[in-house]
């Protein structure tokens, strides 16, 4: 039934003020909150880097390079709208792993260490994640970020900006040793990357295999990524603890959760994160091998 015409004018005076605040609340939302894409930023560099549809493309306009692993399938999904930055928290979340690691890389190459290690500081949470059986993995890993992270805000802060500056520094300064780990002083920063550095590779192929392998549990692709990726760095006891872990891995589906913060067969994030992991990998290999800093013990 509709309403009576005597009664719409004070219907209308009723509405009417709520109706006018609404509008005025509406348009002051907008005019604050729809940012145009060139005020886009992620720790002062535009938002490009962090994987809006731009991310895949150097400043030449040519795709990213594909993942250097055997098999891989083409066209793999771009990179995900930019999001705000991400606050320092306690739990993980796998669009501040791929923003920090997205920030890294320059357009010029340069692997910029601050960035860098966020994005370590959320692969640590991520293994923090999956258990007190990675206990020793989280550990070593978070021991490392710390010295990397002494060396990137103390004395001389300056020269550890970027991964470059800082084999320029420690080369120049007799910091590195290529033969025997030195008792007397305190692990390069050339050599701590570089650990963090290989298991950069484990957990690249550990995603990639979980993003494009059914049928094959998680504890196995995780055991077959280590033993491509870190088992020849380790020694016996340590690939058997490794191996102990690897049984105690979560299921499928609570990796997805924990991944994709929700449980489902297809992730969608996920390949595109790797493919981010993977450029940072190939772009920090690249600096090693010309300098032959790949075996450092």
């Amino acid at each position: 039934m509709g309403i009576p015409a005597r009664a719409s004018p004070q219907l209308c005076r009723l509405l009417l003020p709520g109706g006018i605040i609404l509008l005025i609340l509406l348009y002051l939302a907008s005019s604050h909150l729809q940012l145009p894409h060139s005020t886009c930023l992620w720790g002062g560099r535009p938002c490009r880097w962090l994987g809006d549809p731009a991310a895949d493309e150097g400043e030449s306009g040519q795709a990213a390079p594909p993942l250097s692993q055997p098999g891989q399938t083409p066209g793999q999904p771009p990179l995900q709208t930019a999001h705000p930055p991400c606050q320092q928290g306690p739990h993980f979340h796998i669009r501040c792993l791929r923003g920090a690691f997205a920030a890294s890389v320059t357009p010029s190459g340069e692997v910029l260490l601050g960035e860098y290690l966020r994005g370590w500081k959320e692969l640590a949470k991520f293994i923090d994640s999956l258990g007190t059986a990675f206990g020793l993995v989280s550990r070593e890993t978070w021991q490392k970020i710390t010295i990397m992270q002494d060396y990137h805000s103390g004395q001389h802060g300056a020269h550890y900006h970027s991964l470059q500056s800082m084999v320029t520094f420690e080369l120049a300064n007799g910091l590195v040793d290529f033969h025997a780990l030195s008792s007397t002083r305190p692990p390069s920063g050339c050599r701590t990357l570089l650990r963090l550095h290989r298991a950069l590779r484990w957990l690249e192929l550990f995603l990639y295999k979980l993003g494009t392998t059914e049928g094959v549990p998680p504890s196995q692709l995780c055991a077959s990524a280590y033993q491509e990726a870190l088992a020849p760095y380790h020694s016996w006891w340590v690939r058997q603890a490794s191996a102990l872990a690897f049984v105690a891995m979560p299921s499928r589906q609570e990796l997805y959760g924990i991944l994709c913060e929700q449980e489902q067969r297809v992730c969608p994030t996920l390949l595109a994160t790797v493919r981010v992991i993977s450029q940072v990998y190939n772009s920090t290999q690249e600096v090693y091998s010309a300098q032959n800093m790949l075996g450092l013990p």
